[in-house]
């Protein structure tokens, strides 16, 4: 399934020098854990940054390491999400 991550070139950056694509979600008063969110269309994804990445991710591969609801307008991925499932034709990964 297509889906689109919002982030900036700092984040980008972390994504090319990791080889895949996980961040960090931090909440006050807890301990940052691995995760990213995943839009299902570009322009919500672009309130959350000014470079906009496609994400092919399967929801239903591992259901226990994702949020997915279908309809929802996003998703928390818990797992590392390889760096050839990602595209931007204007960015070299």
């Amino acid at each position: 399934m297509k889906f689109y991550h919002g982030t900036n070139q700092h984040g980008l950056d972390e994504t090319i020098k990791q080889g895949f694509l996980l961040h960090k979600r931090v909440v006050k008063g807890y301990n940052p854990d691995p995760c990213t969110y995943l839009a299902i269309n570009e322009k919500e994804a672009r309130q959350y940054g000014d470079i906009v990445l496609g994400v092919e991710y399967d929801p239903l591969k591992n259901p226990k390491m994702n949020n997915y609801q279908d309809g929802c307008w996003q998703l928390r991925v818990y797992e590392p999400i390889p760096i050839k499932n990602i595209t931007n034709p204007k960015i070299k990964l």
